[in-house]
């Protein structure tokens, strides 16, 4: 990720903000008032030159210009401080950044045997069709701690091939297995 560089009066610099991270006017604004906290004193990366004198200048020039070159993975991280939501673009950068890819991150219901299915194609290490789970249906459940809709009341599996499958095809999307 690249810095945010911007110099002029505090609305450009909240612009810059909000163009850079792609967030509303709003949430630029509460990252611009906490860098200006955080920031008392002026630094490299974020400040305030006050072009005001006792001559009246403060009338020409406002409250002074500000200047902001910051990285926005800072910036990113600040927001999040600020728990301010974020687009998948930028949440992409900073799993870029950590070198996480962004594809990493699932929601696995167990609920619906996706747990399970996932332990199972683990544990014999090798990609097969729903039929290859057909060993499932019909016995004890293998995986009895978790919670499962197809596990009747006597701890048999009941999953049926085309939930299996349902499965197994959001798996292959999403890059989890390779069938």
């Amino acid at each position: 990720m690249d810095n945010i560089v911007k110099v002029g009066s505090r609305e450009k610099i909240k612009n810059g903000i909000a163009a850079g991270l792609s967030i509303s006017d709003a949430d630029a604004e509460k990252i611009f008032e906490y860098l200006a906290v955080a920031y008392e004193e002026n630094g490299v990366e974020f400040g305030c030159v006050n072009q005001s004198t006792d001559c009246g200048q403060g009338l020409v020039f406002g409250g002074g210009q500000y200047y902001i070159n910051l990285p926005k993975s800072i910036a990113v991280v600040v927001a999040l401080i600020l728990d301010i939501t974020l687009t998948k673009g930028v949440i992409s950068g900073v799993c870029g950044i950590l070198g996480v890819q962004s594809q990493a991150f699932y929601n696995i219901n167990q609920h619906n045997g996706e747990t399970c299915l996932l332990r199972e194609y683990l544990r014999r290490k090798s990609g097969m069709g729903a039929s290859g789970y057909g060993y499932l249906a019909g016995n004890e459940c293998v995986n009895n701690d978790l919670e499962c809709r197809h596990r009747d009341g006597d701890g048999k599996c009941n999953i049926g091939k085309e939930d299996i499958e349902k499965v197994l095809s959001f798996f292959r999307e999403a890059q989890i297995i390779k069938c």
